[in-house]
């Protein structure tokens, strides 16, 4: 039988306090189920990191619809918040017991298929042993969708909601919670937890890292705990740190004002929106918030013959070409009665029109028809007969890449062993980068009392992007990813020579 993912979870980012261990589990568990305990559990505050992507995008003329030939540099940043890993092993427990009455819903509204995010959907629900499905997957279904249509004429709409988890309000929020565990009202426990994740505080990734840099808690690989003075955040995995301080040294931080709260300061409103993303039950919060929304806009869409997708907050409708002004407006009312907003500058309108027996698609701005932009979902695109890796994720792959090979061009000329000097580490980019990385390994570690011998750990090398590529070969219909990467061993082999 396949075995379940497990809420305790054992992770190695540096938080206030020591990362837990696998003994701890016994007491761990004993506490996270106790109700009582978890009514009057004090949450650690959370850490906050700002993470930027950025992407390269052509502008379009938002009255011509024209899109410009020059890629224009943009940068979205994502607040994320991380837990303390005690914390964080509450939040898993209270998610996991949250997804078992969601999935529970799903089954009687009939969403199971609608919503794909952040669920384990195994291809046959009767096999325990079936493997899962994966974005890869829900792409093809959607794309197998078009395909495999009679119609001759039909449109693709991509929603995209606005500052998703920053939005979601707190009381409908605790409305749904109470809906989908079939109460009238949280527990205390549950409460607890709502009241956390709404009104949380959290500490600046830097700063923190500022006031304990000087006495980060690190751990050597045979086990010694010691602190030590750390110069750069950067350094911090070189460094194996495990924690920026102890438990106790919460009360520095307070002393510091380092500590944010989420709500408004005194005599100000208080804040009634928003929840963290990044900690063990958000995404589950998510879900459940969306539930009435999913459930209305699947029934509305199953009317008129369509179906109906959302992943997190992108959500995809295929329909047939009459019903599409009808489609966008139903979601603009669903969504805002929720509280939510779409993002206008995302939402896209794909036709597929069927000529010679084929699909076509174009893409529709406004009045204007794009003949050679694909629908893009989930990391892919699709032409209306073949599918694609997303091109936006096959150049950053290469950008990677290449930063990569400079990065160790620069690295070599400081190597200390004189030995040593000029050369790149090539292992490390075959690895990273190329097809020689991409299988899934176990890791073995060297056992220090006996080179010879290595020991197996539960731990794996979970290959890279061409792994990814590979995996949706076999999920996606007529693709041409193998023609896509075909040249990557030689571009990687170009860049180290």
């Amino acid at each position: 039988m396949k075995k379940e993912k497990d809420w305790f979870r054992l992770k190695k980012y540096p938080h206030i306090g020591l990362p837990l261990r696998m003994s701890d589990r016994p007491w761990v568990a004993g506490y996270v189920t106790n109700e009582a305990k978890i009514a009057g559990h004090a949450f650690y505050p959370l850490i906050h990191r700002s993470k930027v992507v950025r992407k390269y995008r052509k502008s379009i003329d938002k009255k011509t619809g024209v899109r410009s030939e020059l890629r224009v540099a943009t940068k979205k940043p994502r607040e994320l918040y991380y837990a303390n890993h005690f914390d964080a092993c509450i939040y898993s427990y209270y998610a996991k017991l949250l997804n078992l009455s969601y999935e529970k819903k799903l089954g009687q509204l009939a969403l199971k298929n609608a919503v794909t995010a952040y669920r384990k959907i195994p291809f046959d629900p009767t096999n325990s042993n079936s493997p899962n499905k994966s974005s890869a997957d829900f792409a093809g279904e959607v794309f197998r969708y078009i395909l495999d249509h009679e119609e001759d004429k039909l449109v693709a709409i991509t929603f995209d909601i606005k500052a998703f988890f920053d939005t979601l309000e707190h009381s409908r929020l605790k409305r749904a919670w109470c809906q989908v565990k079939d109460q009238q009202s949280l527990n205390d426990a549950e409460y607890n937890i709502f009241k956390s994740i709404t009104n949380f505080a959290f500490v600046n990734e830097n700063q923190i890292f500022n006031v304990f840099k000087n006495s980060i808690i690190t751990q050597s690989p045979s086990g010694v705990k010691k602190t030590k003075a750390v110069k750069r955040y950067k350094h911090l995995k070189d460094a194996r740190a495990i924690a920026f301080c102890d438990l106790a040294d919460i009360d520095q931080l307070r002393k510091s004002n380092l500590i944010i709260g989420n709500n408004a300061p005194a005599g100000r409103p208080k804040k009634t929106k928003g929840i963290p993303q990044g900690t063990p039950i958000s995404a589950a919060l998510a879900n459940v918030y969306m539930l009435p929304f999913d459930y209305a806009i699947n029934n509305l869409i199953t009317a008129i013959g369509g179906i109906y997708r959302r992943y997190s907050d992108d959500m995809i409708v295929i329909c047939s070409e009459p019903h599409a002004s009808y489609v966008i407006n139903a979601f603009d009312k669903a969504i805002k009665e929720r509280d939510l907003e779409i993002q206008l500058d995302k939402t896209q309108i794909f036709k597929f029109v069927r000529k010679n027996g084929k699909f076509h698609c174009e893409q529709q701005y406004e009045k204007c028809l794009h003949l050679t932009k694909n629908l893009e979902y989930l990391g892919f695109e699709f032409d209306g007969q073949r599918s694609y890796l997303k091109s936006a994720s096959l150049a950053s792959y290469y950008r990677k890449m290449k930063k990569a090979v400079q990065r160790c061009r620069y690295y070599s000329k400081s190597v200390k062993k004189s030995k040593a000097v000029g050369q790149i580490f090539q292992t490390r980019l075959y690895k990273k980068f190329s097809y020689l990385g991409a299988k899934r390994r176990r890791i073995y570690i060297q056992d220090k009392s006996n080179p010879t011998n290595w020991i197996k750990t539960e731990s794996h090398n979970w290959g890279n992007y061409i792994s990814y590529a590979h995996l949706a070969t076999n999920k996606l219909p007529n693709n041409r990813i193998k023609h896509q990467i075909r040249r990557h061993w030689k571009i990687l082999n170009q860049l180290i020579s």
